[in-house]
């Protein structure tokens, strides 16, 4: 519950509800079942967890697609829930010079965000 109100925060809606929609180890960790769950669902949330217990992800308000091209994306942000220092959460939004590659939708990948795959899964 703390998380899905700090995404809320992060949001700017406090009532959003959130819907799974692709989960790994569950589904299959492969570009085509990322796309064939994601694709074309609208905002999406992204949330990872590394192998050191770091919590943190991306938002992007346009919809995943597989037409093989960056995307530009003014509401996008980078966040961290929590982390083996105890760090609070925060929230970077994306630098206005970089809307243009705050994405990349390629089928072939999994999600990618930012200038020179700054996040890759």
């Amino acid at each position: 519950m703390e998380h899905t109100q700090k995404l809320n925060e992060f949001y700017d809606k406090f009532n959003q509800h959130w819907k799974l929609i692709y989960k790994t180890p569950h589904d299959d960790f492969d570009a085509k079942t990322f796309h064939s769950r994601c694709d074309n669902q609208g905002p999406t949330m992204t949330i990872i967890l590394s192998n050191n217990n770091y919590l943190f992800g991306v938002f992007t308000a346009i919809p995943w697609t597989s037409d093989n091209s960056n995307k530009s994306v003014k509401a996008a942000f980078v966040f961290t829930l929590t982390n083996p220092q105890g760090i609070p959460s925060n929230i970077y939004r994306i630098v206005p010079t970089e809307v243009g590659n705050a994405v990349r939708h390629y089928s072939t990948f999994d999600p990618i965000f930012g200038n020179g795959s700054d996040i890759c899964l």
